[in-house]
C-alpha cells in the first residue's frame, strides 16, 4: 500500500508473546461469562462475544491510524500493551462494578441505559489492549503469517479448553491474575534479545506489582443482584453460608438458618385439620446466587414429610401409584423425598451438576438422613436426556419440578436463556421412556397472565401428537394449579373418569384449582386461587380443541410448543403484541416485556451506537475512500466491497450464535458448548485462512457451496445425528461437535482473506474500512444472531447466514473481483 511504514522483523519471541495474549483473552471471555452469571441471571455469551468483537475491531482501527508511530517502536508498544491488558483484566470488571449497573431497571430509569454503555466500553478494554497486540504483531509479520497465526490460534484453542478446568480450581475471579500473569509472562520473553529489552524488563514487575494492588483495592469479586435468593437469605438473623464449592456449571452455596422454610405453592389447608402443620428444618442450596433447592433433615420418619403431600407436585401419587420413579433435577432432594413418602420402590435421581451430589453425599449426607445412599435410590450424575437415550428402562412416573428459580422466572430473566428440557422433542424421549400406565409431571412457576402452564400443555400436546400415541391426545392430559405453581400430568393411556375423581379429590382437599382435563366444565374450574376470568382453563380448553391455531395467533404470549430449533421456553413475550399490551395495561406493560428481551435490545443499540464510534468513526480520518482516482474506484466498487465484507461479517456472527446454543443440547451446559465452539470455530477457521494461499480468488465459491451444504445436511440429519450421539460419552460428543463444527469454521475462515486479497490488490485505499466494516458487522451480528435464533429459530438463523454468503459471493463477482485480462 502507498506509504506504508517499513516494519521490524517478527521473530519467536513475538510468537510467544502472541500465544500468551490469546490464551489469556479467550480463556477471559469465558471467565467474564461466569462472572456475568453470578452478578445476573445469566451467561450473556452474545453480549460477551459481542465486546470481545468490539474491542478487537477498534484496537484494529486505532493500529490503521498510528501504524507509523506504532511499527517505529514496536516492542516498546508490545511491552506497554502487554501491561496494560495485564492491569485491565481484573480492573475492567471491578469498573464496572462501581458503575452499578442494575438490568431490572433499564425498563423505569432511564439512567440505566447509559449505565449500559458504559458498563459495555469498560468491559471491552481488555480486548482492546489484547486485540492491540494481536494486530501489531500479524501486520508486521509479513511472509511469516502463517507461523504467526498458528500461534495466535493454538493460543486461543488453548485458552478456550484450558479455562473450563481450571473453574474447579477456584472461582473465576482468583483466575483472573493468573491470566494478567500469562500476558505478562509473554511479554517478558518478548523483551530478550530486544534493544528495549532492559527496560522492558523494569516495566512488567511495576505492571505485575501494580495488578496485585489493584485486585487488593478494587477485588473484581462479583456483587450477586440485590434480587437474587441468597443475598436475600443471607439478611435472616441467624443466616450462615455452610459450604461453598466453585466449578465450571456454578458458584454453589449452601446457607443454614433456622428460618428456612421452603415448600413451593404448599396448600393453606396444610395443618387445618390437626395433623402436622410442623415443617422440619432446611438447608438452602444456591447456584450463582439463585435458589436451586432444599435439603430437608430427614430422620427416616416418613411422616414428618406429611407437608410433601400437601404441594402440586404430589398429584400422580394419588392418580396411580408409580413405583419406578425418575427425578430430574434431584438438587436438595425435595421430589426423592415425596417418592420416598409414596412409597415407589425404585427412585434414579439425575442431577447434572456433580458438586450439588458431592454436597449430599458428603458433609450433609447426614442432615438429609442419608438420603441419596438408602436402598430405593439410585444417584445418577447426568443430564437428563442423555440419561435416557442410554438407558432401557421405563418408568412409571418422570417428574420435573420447578428448575427455575421463582424470581429469574416471574422477571422473564429466562426469556433469552435455551433449555433443552421443555421443548416438544423433549416430552417425546420422556413419553418413549414411560412404562403403558406411565406418568409424565411436569410443575413450574405460575404467572398471570397464564404463560409457563399453557406453554407446557402446548408442548406434551404437540408431544402426544408427534408420537402418535392416541387419536385423541387431550385426553391424556391433565392441569391443576396451587396459588404458586402448576403441574401437568401427561399419561400414555387416556386419563380414566375414576382417575379423574381422584384427581378432583386431591384438589379439593388442598383447595388446588383443577384447570384441565377432557370434558372439564368452566363451572368447575377456578374455585379457590380465584382469577378475575378462568384464563388458564380458556387456554388450556382452547389448545386442546379446535380452535387451537386461532388461540395461538390471537394469545397475547407466545405459548406455542417449543421445540428443540427454538428452546427459548421462557421467551413469551410478541413484537407484533406490544400495543395491544402498551393499550391495556398501560405504564404496567412493561415488566410483560421480559427483562431478558430487554437486555438483548439494549445491548443491540449498543453495540450499533458503539462499533460505528469506535471502528468505523476513527477510519473518517483516513480521508481516503473518496480519494480513489488512482485506485479507479467507483461507486459501484465501494458499495460492492463495503456489502460483502458487511454480508461475510454478519454471516459468520448468525452462524456462530446460532451453533451456541445449539450444541449446548449436545455438551450440557452453555458454558461447555462456549468453550468448545468458539476454540473450534477460531481454530479451524484460522486454518481455512491459512490455507488461502495456496487457491484462486474464483474458489470462494468453493467455500460458500461448502457452508450452503453444510447448512442442508445440518437442517436434514440434525435431530437424528444429536438423538444417536446424546448416549455417548462426553468425550465422544465433544469429539463429534469438534469434527462438525471444525468442518464448517474451515470453510468460514476463506471469504475474508480472499476478498481482502483481491480488494488490496484492487482498491489498496478500502483495505481499513474492510477491516471496519465486517468488525463492525460482526459487533453488532453477535446481538442480533441472537434475537434472530430466538424469534424465527437455530436452522432459520443458519440459513438467512448462508443467504448472505451466497450474495456476498455474487457481489463479489461482479463488483470486487478483479477479471482476467482477455478473459
Amino acid at each position: 500500500m502507498e506509504g506504508k511504514t517499513k516494519t521490524p522483523p517478527v521473530t519467536s519471541r513475538h510468537a510467544v508473546l502472541l500465544f500468551f495474549t490469546s490464551a489469556s483473552v479467550l480463556a477471559y471471555e469465558i471467565l467474564l461469562m461466569r462472572l456475568l452469571s453470578i452478578t445476573f441471571w445469566y451467561h450473556f455469551a452474545y453480549m460477551v462475544i459481542s465486546l470481545a468483537l468490539l474491542g478487537f475491531g477498534a484496537s484494529g482501527s486505532f493500529l490503521f491510524l498510528l501504524s507509523r508511530r506504532v511499527y517505529k517502536k514496536m516492542d516498546v508498544w508490545l511491552v506497554l500493551l502487554a501491561g496494560a491488558a495485564s492491569l485491565s483484566f481484573p480492573l475492567a470488571f471491578s469498573v464496572s462494578k462501581e458503575i452499578g449497573l442494575d438490568p431490572l431497571q433499564l425498563v423505569w430509569q432511564n439512567k440505566e441505559w447509559g449505565k449500559m454503555a458504559a458498563t459495555y466500553l469498560v468491559m471491552a478494554i481488555p480486548f482492546l489492549f489484547s486485540g492491540g497486540i494481536v494486530g501489531i504483531i500479524l501486520s508486521a509479520a509479513g511472509r511469516d503469517v502463517p507461523k504467526l497465526y498458528a500461534a495466535d490460534l493454538l493460543g486461543a484453542g488453548f485458552g478456550c479448553i484450558a479455562v473450563v478446568p481450571a473453574l474447579y480450581l477456584g472461582p473465576p475471579w482468583m483466575l483472573l491474575p493468573l491470566l494478567s500473569g500469562a500476558v505478562l509472562a509473554g511479554a517478558g520473553w518478548c523483551c530478550r534479545r530486544s534493544a528495549w529489552g532492559g527496560k522492558g524488563i523494569l516495566v512488567l514487575p511495576l505492571t505485575g506489582t501494580l495488578v496485585l494492588a489493584c485486585y487488593a483495592l478494587l477485588p473484581p469479586v462479583p456483587e450477586l443482584h440485590h434480587t437474587k435468593a441468597l443475598p436475600m437469605t443471607m439478611t435472616f438473623p441467624d443466616a450462615r453460608v455452610e459450604a461453598e464449592r466453585e466449578g465450571p456449571l456454578g458458584l454453589i452455596h449452601v446457607v443454614g438458618s433456622s428460618l428456612i422454610r421452603e415448600v413451593p405453592g404448599l396448600s393453606l389447608n396444610y395443618g387445618l385439620d390437626g395433623r402436622g402443620g410442623i415443617l422440619p428444618n432446611q438447608k438452602a442450596i444456591f447456584s450463582d446466587g439463585d435458589a436451586l433447592s432444599t435439603i430437608t433433615r430427614f430422620k427416616d420418619d416418613l411422616n414428618e414429610l406429611e407437608h410433601l403431600d400437601f404441594t402440586t407436585m404430589a398429584l400422580p401419587y394419588h392418580v396411580r401409584h408409580p413405583k419406578k420413579v425418575l427425578v430430574v433435577g434431584a438438587g436438595g432432594g425435595t421430589d426423592v423425598l415425596l417418592a420416598l413418602k409414596e412409597k415407589a420402590s425404585s427412585i434414579i435421581a439425575l442431577e447434572a451438576n456433580a458438586q450439588v451430589a458431592e454436597l449430599m453425599t458428603g458433609p450433609f449426607a447426614g442432615f438429609s438422613g442419608h438420603l441419596y445412599s438408602k436402598p430405593e435410590v439410585h444417584l445418577r450424575i447426568q443430564e437428563a436426556r442423555q440419561f435416557l437415550h442410554r438407558t432401557e428402562d421405563r418408568f412409571d412416573l418422570i417428574q420435573i419440578s420447578l428448575l427455575d428459580s421463582f424470581g429469574g422466572s416471574a422477571a422473564g430473566l429466562y426469556s433469552a436463556a435455551e433449555s433443552y428440557l421443555y421443548t416438544t422433542e423433549a416430552f417425546g424421549l420422556y413419553l418413549s421412556c414411560l412404562s403403558d400406565s406411565g406418568l409424565l409431571a411436569v410443575t413450574r412457576w405460575l404467572k398471570f397472565p397464564p404463560r409457563d402452564s399453557l406453554r407446557i400443555f402446548s408442548t406434551a400436546l404437540s408431544a402426544l401428537r408427534k408420537a402418535g400415541i392416541s387419536q385423541r391426545p387431550e385426553e391424556h392430559l391433565v392441569l391443576i394449579r396451587s396459588w404458586k405453581t402448576s403441574t401437568l400430568l401427561a399419561s400414555k393411556t387416556p386419563f380414566t373418569a375414576e382417575e379423574i375423581e381422584k384427581v378432583l379429590a386431591f384438589n379439593q382437599r388442598r383447595s388446588f384449582d383443577v384447570d384441565y382435563y377432557a370434558g372439564i366444565r368452566e363451572e368447575a374450574t377456578n374455585r379457590h386461587d380465584v382469577q378475575k376470568e378462568a384464563y388458564s382453563f380458556k387456554g388450556a380448553t382452547s389448545l386442546a380443541g379446535s380452535e387451537a391455531k386461532g388461540f395461538l395467533r390471537d394469545y397475547l404470549f407466545d405459548v406455542s410448543p417449543t421445540t428443540d430449533d427454538r428452546p427459548y421456553f421462557s421467551l413469551f413475550f410478541r413484537w407484533h403484541k406490544a400495543w395491544s399490551l402498551l393499550q391495556q395495561l398501560r405504564k404496567e406493560f412493561l415488566p410483560f416485556m421480559e427483562i431478558g428481551t430487554i437486555l438483548i435490545v439494549a445491548t443491540l443499540v449498543q453495540s450499533v451506537m458503539a462499533g460505528g464510534a469506535l471502528i468505523l468513526f476513527p477510519l473518517l480520518g483516513l480521508r481516503r475512500v473518496g480519494e480513489g482516482a488512482r485506485d479507479g474506484l467507483s461507486t459501484l466498487g465501494v458499495l460492492g466491497t463495503l456489502f460483502y465484507f458487511g454480508s461475510i461479517g454478519f454471516a459468520f456472527m448468525f452462524l456462530e450464535m446460532a451453533l451456541l446454543p445449539k450444541y449446548t443440547l449436545l455438551l450440557s451446559h452453555p458454558i461447555y458448548s462456549t468453550a468448545v465452539v468458539l476454540g473450534a470455530v477460531l481454530v479451524f477457521a484460522g486454518c481455512g485462512s491459512l490455507s488461502v494461499g495456496h487457491v484462486e480468488s474464483k474458489s470462494l465459491w468453493v467455500a460458500v457451496t461448502c457452508v450452503c451444504a453444510w447448512v442442508l445436511g445440518q437442517a436434514l440429519l440434525e435431530e437424528r445425528l444429536f438423538e444417536w450421539a446424546l448416549g455417548w460419552p462426553f468425550a465422544g460428543r465433544l469429539a463429534l461437535t469438534v469434527g462438525t463444527v471444525g468442518t464448517l469454521s474451515f470453510f468460514l475462515g476463506w471469504p475474508f482473506p480472499i476478498g481482502l486479497r483481491e480488494t488490496s490488490s484492487r482498491y489498496p485505499s478500502l483495505v481499513p474500512w474492510a477491516w471496519g466494516i465486517n468488525g463492525c458487522a460482526s459487533v453488532i451480528g453477535a446481538v442480533l444472531g441472537k434475537m434472530i435464533g430466538m424469534s424465527i429459530g437455530l436452522r432459520m438463523t443458519m440459513v438467512v447466514a448462508a443467504l448472505l454468503y451466497v450474495s456476498a459471493a455474487l457481489v463479489f463477482r461482479f463488483t470486487v473481483r478483479e477479471p482476467r485480462k482477455g478473459g
